[in-house]
C-alpha cells in the first residue's frame, strides 16, 4: 500500500471491508459446506437403514426350504445393475443379491451395526450388515451404497455454494462500498467548505457536520476567530500609534518651519529630514501591520479581477503618460495570497512600472508567480538589493516615498515568498513575485 493510499481514510475502509467480507464468506463458506456434509452422509446412513430393515422384512423360507426375499425393495436402483446401491443375503448355504451386484461381486461381512468403508468390483462402498435369525437359520444381511454418490452430491453442493458465496461477497462488497461513500460523504463536504475558506468565500467552516466531527469544526472556527481578533486589535492599535506620533510629529515639523522663518536654516533642516525619515517608517510599518494579516487562512486570490481593478486605478493616477499595458493572465489564476496583501503587491510593481516605464508594460502569470516588466531603465544588478531598503529611491526628482518595493519585500517574506528583480526583455525592469 502506498503512502497516500496508507493515510486515506477510504482506502483503509475499503481494505478493512474487503478483508472482512472476504474471511466472513470464506468462513461461512467452511461452515455450510461442512453441516451440509455432515447432514448429508447422516441423511444416505438413514436410507440405508431403512433399506436395510426393509430387506429384513422380505427374507423368507419357501416350501422348499429356501432362503428368498418375497418382493422387491422400495428403491428401483437396487433393480439397475451398478446403479450403486447393493444388497446382499448369505447364509445356509445359499447367496442372494440384488440385481444390481454382478454375480461375481461380493460383499464382505461386517461387524453388526457399524459402517465400514470397502470395495465392491474395484469401486469404494459404504456398507453395514446385519446377522440375523431367520426361522432358525442364521443369515448375514449387507446393504451398501457407492461413496462417489455421496460424493458427487457434495460435490455439486460445494460448487453451487461456492458462487453462491462469490455472489453474495461481491453484493457485500458493493454494499460497504456504498456505506463507505455515504459515510464519507461529511468529509467531502467538509473539504469543500475548507476550500471555499481558502478561497476567501466564506471565513468559517459550517457547522452542519457529524457528530464526530462538530469539536473539530468548534475548536477551528474557535482558532479562526482567535486569529481575527487579535488582527484586527494588531490593525486597530496599529493605526492608533500612528494617529498618536503623527500628531506629534506634525508639530514637530511645523516648528522647524518656525525655526527656518527665523533664519537657523541648518537646524530647521536637520529636524526636517528626521522629521520625513520618522513619516516614512510610520508609513512602512503602518502599511505592514495592515497588509500582512491573514496568511494562516490560506487564502487564495484570483489574479485577473483584481489586476482589472489595479489597472484601472494607475491609468487614473498616471493619465498624462500614454503607456501601453499588455496583460498575459490564465484565466482562473490564483495565488496564495490574501486579496488586500495581493492587491498591494501588484500596485506596488504596476505604480513603479508606470513610473519608470518609457512607453511599455507587460503583467503575465504563471503557476504561483506573477511579474510585470517595463521597457524604461531598469535597475543596476548593484543597486537592486539597496532598492529593497525603507525609503531608497534611486531618483530623487521622481514622485514617491521609496516604500513600494521595500513593503512588497516584506510582504513576500511573510508568504515565504520571493521578489526577484532582473532585466526585462523589453530592455528595463522585470519584476517577479513568486509564492
Amino acid at each position: 500500500m502506498t503512502d497516500t493510499a496508507h493515510n486515506s481514510l477510504k482506502a483503509r475502509l475499503v481494505t478493512g471491508s474487503a478483508v472482512g467480507v472476504l474471511l466472513a464468506m470464506v468462513m461461512a463458506g467452511l461452515f455450510i459446506g461442512n453441516l451440509y456434509r455432515v447432514h448429508t452422509i447422516d441423511r444416505y446412513q438413514t436410507e440405508l437403514d431403512h433399506h436395510l430393515g426393509e430387506l429384513i422384512a422380505q427374507i423368507a423360507i419357501d416350501p422348499q426350504n429356501r432362503v428368498h426375499v418375497t418382493r422387491p425393495l422400495s428403491d428401483p436402483q437396487f433393480t439397475v445393475l451398478h446403479s450403486g446401491l447393493y444388497w446382499q443375503v448369505e447364509g445356509a448355504g445359499q447367496r442372494l443379491h440384488s440385481a444390481s451386484l454382478r454375480p461375481d461381486a461380493r460383499l464382505a461381512a461386517g461387524p453388526d451395526d457399524q459402517w465400514l468403508s470397502s470395495r465392491v468390483a474395484g469401486q469404494p462402498v459404504d456398507q453395514r450388515s446385519a446377522r440375523i435369525m431367520v426361522d432358525g437359520r442364521p443369515l448375514i444381511v449387507t446393504i451398501a451404497s457407492d461413496k462417489r454418490l455421496l460424493d458427487e452430491q457434495i460435490g455439486k453442493f460445494r460448487v453451487d455454494l461456492t458462487l453462491s458465496m462469490v455472489a453474495m461477497g461481491l453484493a457485500l462488497l458493493g454494499g460497504a462500498l456504498a456505506m463507505v461513500h455515504f459515510g464519507l460523504s461529511p468529509v467531502r463536504r467538509l473539504g469543500k467548505d475548507v476550500d471555499s475558506l481558502r478561497n476567501g468565500e466564506t471565513d468559517r467552516l459550517g457547522n452542519d457536520v457529524p457528530t464526530e466531527f462538530a469539536p473539530i469544526v468548534e475548536s477551528f472556527n474557535a482558532m479562526l476567530e482567535g486569529q481575527a481578533q487579535f488582527i484586527t486589535r494588531a490593525r486597530t492599535e496599529s493605526g492608533n500609534l500612528a494617529h498618536n506620533l503623527r500628531t506629534p510629529l506634525a508639530l514637530v515639523i511645523d516648528e522647524a518651519e518656525q525655526i527656518r522663518l527665523g533664519g537657523n536654516h541648518r537646524s530647521a533642516d536637520f529636524l526636517l529630514s528626521r522629521c520625513r525619515a520618522m513619516q516614512l517608517q510610520i508609513d512602512y510599518h503602518l502599511a505592514r501591520a495592515s497588509a500582512a494579516g491573514t496568511r494562516g487562512a490560506g487564502t487564495l486570490t484570483e489574479v485577473a479581477p483584481l489586476l482589472a481593478q489595479i489597472l484601472e486605478a494607475m491609468r487614473r493616477l498616471h493619465a498624462d503618460r500614454a503607456l501601453s499595458v499588455e496583460i498575459d493572465i490564465p484565466d482562473g489564476l490564483r495565488l496564495p495570497c490574501d486579496r488586500g496583501d495581493l492587491a498591494e503587491i501588484l500596485s506596488n510593481l504596476i505604480d513603479n512600472a508606470f513610473k519608470w516605464a518609457f512607453s511599455r508594460i507587460v503583467v503575465s502569470g504563471g503557476h504561483r508567480y506573477v511579474e510585470v516588466r517595463d521597457d524604461g531603465p531598469g535597475i543596476p544588478p548593484k543597486q537592486r538589493a539597496a532598492v529593497l531598503g525603507v525609503g531608497v529611491r534611486l531618483d530623487p526628482a521622481t514622485p514617491g516615498s521609496g516604500l513600494g518595493l521595500a513593503a512588497t519585500f516584506d510582504l513576500m517574506r511573510v508568504y515565504d515568498g520571493q521578489l526577484l528583480l532582473d532585466v526585462a526583455p523589453e530592455g528595463g525592469l522585470r519584476a517577479e513575485v513568486r509564492f
